[in-house]
């Protein structure tokens, strides 16, 4: 019986409140996005410079936290519940430490982390306030990130979402407080006084809940869980792996700068729209992960199978249904973007090569994240490493500076990159996904 369950209703409820987060995050790198675009179009290239860098630490720093998520579900499939509580606290620690390292990592380089890419100084020079600003917002949002993973877990997912959109409404204000003024500098500081927003609210969310007790949150010592070794046997694989992936479309930001500003400007903004729908895709991984490490957990590795496949599945239909949606709305989509008529024509004439691309992009993140729940943690990150670090930056740079082919250059090196990921994670989590973990119990120790 337990082997015909259907997953689809439980992935859905999981998966649309995440998915919702998950649009949220990027919904204030949309805003922001927008609003400079709008009010201060000429500073559009040094915000996509200075999120480059920022991308690269935040989203390493957001892997290692995976484990949060991963080892919170399976002590609750274990029937461990004070263990989630263990997994929260000690992944807070965790995100205070990665986040503190890497905004002083970000400090310390300066224009330098541009300058070394070949960025001439025009660019590299007003683009480094922008980041330095923005690395300050990376510790708040990483605690954002250890409450939201615990939620999920715990499946209530609802209540990080209503805290990202309420801290995208702080965002806006403070977005068109300061952008007028200060221009690409102003919109980072929005993004700090936000992440200070989200911070705050989740913790207070978090240690306010009815059943906290039941959970161990607030027990420090005599609840048993996941070790940090545990948590971060999960968590080093999944930040290498993120940080190859975001390193590697931070160096195709970087090959568009090298062609000009124009160039720059086009990539980023059609990479943000990318990044809006490839939400959907991280909330349906975020579903398949913590039910897989549930069904692993409760040793059913059929009922695993499933939850994979059924989250592999529906992804792929949402992403040709959003594929379709903003070829629809090409046009509207670039005028949205920016005031600059002859950017927005630009990209509404390269959408088409991004909505291409959405489908194998999602695949490969929902079926790593599934692979992670069931304890392959190093296989996705190796061929994050094969598609992200040495495919797409190549065939970037092959393209678009080569070939001469400018933004759609680099268009093409992600989707031929996401081919490769998802082909080689598709195959492996055939050949695995009916097996159970060997050592699970030895990840608690």
């Amino acid at each position: 019986m337990a082997a015909t369950r259907s997953f689809v209703a439980p992935l859905l409820r999981i998966a649309g409140p995440v998915a919702l987060a998950r649009l949220g995050i990027i919904g204030m790198a949309l805003a922001d996005t927008i609003i400079v675009g709008q009010l201060a179009a000429d500073e559009l290239p040094y915000q996509a410079l200075g999120w480059a860098p920022t991308a690269v630490f935040l989203v390493a720093a957001i892997g290692l936290l995976q484990g949060v998520q991963v080892l919170a579900a399976r002590s609750l499939g274990e029937g461990n519940a004070e263990g989630a509580g263990v997994a929260l606290r000690r992944g807070l620690v965790l995100a205070l430490v990665a986040g503190v390292v890497s905004a002083a990592a970000m400090w310390i380089g300066g224009e330098h982390l541009f300058t070394v890419f070949g960025i001439g100084a025009e660019l590299a020079r007003p683009s480094t306030p922008v980041m330095q600003a923005l690395a300050l917002s990376i510790p708040l949002h990483l605690i954002y990130v250890a409450g939201t993973f615990f939620l999920e877990a715990i499946k209530k997912p609802g209540i990080s979402t209503v805290v990202m959109w309420l801290a995208n409404i702080v965002n806006v204000a403070l977005n068109l407080w300061w952008v007028p003024e200060h221009g690409a500098v102003g919109s980072a500081w929005a993004t700090v006084g936000a992440r200070v927003f989200l911070a705050g609210v989740i913790l207070v969310c978090i240690f306010s809940l009815r059943d906290a007790q039941r959970f161990g949150v607030r027990r420090a010592k005599a609840a048993n869980g996941p070790s940090y070794r545990a948590l971060l046997a999960v968590g080093v694989a999944a930040a290498v792996s993120q940080a190859v992936e975001a390193g590697a479309f931070s160096a195709m930001t970087v090959i568009a700068g090298r062609i000009s500003a124009e160039v720059v400007a086009a990539y980023q903004i059609l990479l943000n729209l990318m990044a809006f729908v490839f939400m959907i895709a991280l909330g349906l991984a975020a579903a398949t992960a913590v039910l897989v490490s549930e069904a692993i957990g409760r040793e059913a590795p059929h009922d695993a199978a499933r939850a994979g496949w059924t989250g592999i599945g529906l992804n792929a239909i949402g992403m040709v249904m959003a594929a379709v949606a903003i070829l629809v709305f090409a046009e509207p989509i670039g005028r949205v973007y920016t005031a600059d008529a002859a950017l927005a024509a630009l990209i509404a004439s390269f959408i088409w090569v991004a909505a291409l691309a959405l489908t194998p992009d999602g695949t490969q993140v929902v079926t790593a994240s599934a692979l992670r729940a069931r304890s392959d943690n190093w296989f996705p990150t190796f061929s994050h490493i094969l598609a992200y670090a040495v495919v797409m930056p190549v065939l970037g740079y092959w393209l678009a500076e080569q070939q001469g082919m400018g933004v759609a250059g680099l268009l093409f090196a992600i989707f031929w990159a996401s081919v490769v990921s998802a082909g080689v994670l598709l195959l492996r989590w055939w050949m695995l996904a009916d097996k159970l973990p060997r050592a699970v119990s030895d990840e608690q120790r």
